[in-house]
């Protein structure tokens, strides 16, 4: 049993390892000791055994550089178990479909190669499809301020994996949400770059066209590098992209945008006051509100499970199909992939052009904005409730979440106060910043200066 249990933020362990105070063994130990301690079993699918990250511990301080220390250095991650990690099959929640990957994806090499320590493949909702979290054979990971809410999805495992304080970071992915959201429930920063920026080869498709790597992490910083470490491009990825042509820098008053008032009825009545709140904040922190239409962007909104893009999941997962049918697959996912089927190509192309559209018109509004402000999501529902209508429920989740990848934006949610459920409970709140792809670095920016200011 460890005797340390500090903070493991990248930010606090990294200058402790740099002037040799604590070791990555120590830590490694106190992980394991707080995974054995936690509650909730339903967070992993599979661990490293305990004996090997230690000895990856060892061997990091055996071979520790005389300088200043790789980024990732002796810092404990998990990773989403739709990412390939050789020695741990990859499942996507559905044992029937798991394999045996023989390399890890190359981010996960990246991670390692930059001094990570892997401890565990992370539940999720099957074949990452779902913003609940409550979709998984393998059980349904809580919430880490109350396990009676849901932990958000399809990146369960993964967000309640750092809420927890079981690890620095998580990678997870996010196609319609599946960051976001997770990372709004348990009152994390979840960061989803510019599509391409991170490569997916080793990644189950869930979309391919919309899926991206992501990171979730306690603070901005700590996203930051972990993100610097992942991003490269990867000729090997058929949707990577290099490095896109710099944008102008924002003024001193950044514009921005919010949904109209009419769509923000969705919000819980907690969820409005507070975005309000997060909103006269931003106003504070010299972003200036500004008149855009957010039309196309409730289009495209739309789009993820009201047109054949869904279908794409179908193509993901035809193999599998092929071989088992749907009868294995979770009952909610199932009804999912049947409703699925029976797009005409017509339909498709139709839809293609519609979101081509959609996501042009999307790019001239943001000539007049600069960041675009949302809820994370519009409510936070108990698991009991989800139950009661697990389809529609889920849907609502995304009311501000689907288009993101969809209309090519890269986007930040972040802490943004809490609210007190009727057990007394206090449950946090979450804002999302969107820009144009390649605009990470500045929306990292401005969520810094959000969380940092009173």
């Amino acid at each position: 049993m460890s005797t340390w249990n500090g903070s493991l933020d990248i930010k606090d362990l990294a200058p402790l390892y740099q002037s040799s105070a604590l070791s990555p063994t120590e830590v490694v130990e106190a992980v394991y000791d707080r995974i054995a301690a936690y509650h909730d079993k339903a967070v992993w699918i599979s661990l490293v055994p305990q004996a090997i990250a230690i000895a990856a511990a060892k061997a990091l301080q055996e071979s520790r550089p005389s300088g200043p220390l790789p980024p990732l250095w002796g810092i404990p991650f998990s990773i989403k178990n739709s990412i390939d990690v050789a020695g741990h099959p990859t499942t996507v929640a559905c044992e029937s479909f798991a394999y045996n990957p023989t390399k890890n994806a190359p981010i996960v090499d990246r991670l390692l190669d930059a001094g990570g320590i892997l401890i565990g493949c992370t539940n999720l909702d099957q074949f990452a499809t779902g913003l609940t979290g409550h979709r998984s054979p393998y059980g349904t990971p809580r919430c880490v301020f109350d396990a009676d809410y849901i932990s958000g999805g399809s990146s369960s495992g993964s967000a309640v994996s750092v809420g927890a304080n079981l690890v620095s970071f998580s990678v997870g992915t996010d196609t319609a949400g599946s960051t976001r959201v997770p990372a709004a429930f348990n009152g994390l920063v979840g960061l989803k770059p510019t599509l391409g920026y991170i490569s997916t080869v080793g990644l189950v498709p869930a979309c391919k066209t919309a899926d991206c790597v992501c990171v979730l992490a306690r603070n901005v910083a700590d996203a930051r590098v972990a993100f610097a470490v992942l991003k490269s491009y990867d000729e090997e990825d058929d949707y990577a992209r290099e490095e896109l042509p710099a944008w102008k820098p924002w003024k001193s008053t950044v514009t921005l945008g919010t949904p109209p008032d009419d769509l923000l009825k969705v919000l819980s009545p907690a969820y409005a006051e507070l975005f309000g709140a997060a909103v006269a904040k931003l106003e504070r922190l010299q972003c200036a509100p500004t008149s855009f239409d957010y039309a196309p962007f409730e289009g495209a909104n739309n789009m993820l499970y009201g047109s054949s893009i869904v279908s794409q999941r179908l193509v993901a997962f035809k193999d599998y199909i092929a071989e088992h049918g749907l009868d294995l697959l979770h009952p909610v996912i199932r009804s999912i992939f049947e409703s699925s089927a029976g797009f005409t190509a017509t339909q498709a192309w139709d839809d293609i052009f519609t979101l081509r559209r959609f996501t042009n018109q999307v790019a001239r509004e943001f000539r007049k904005i600069d960041v675009l402000v949302v809820p994370s999501t519009v409510t936070h529902f108990t698991v009991a409730e989800i139950d009661e209508d697990p389809l529609a429920r889920n849907k609502i989740l995304g009311s501000f979440s689907h288009f993101g990848n969809l209309t090519d934006l890269c986007a930040i949610a972040i802490p943004a106060g809490t609210w007190t459920n009727p057990k007394g409970n206090k449950l946090p709140f979450s804002i999302t910043l969107l820009a144009p792809a390649g605009r990470d670095q500045e929306i990292m920016d401005l969520a810094e200066r959000f969380m940092q200011a009173a």
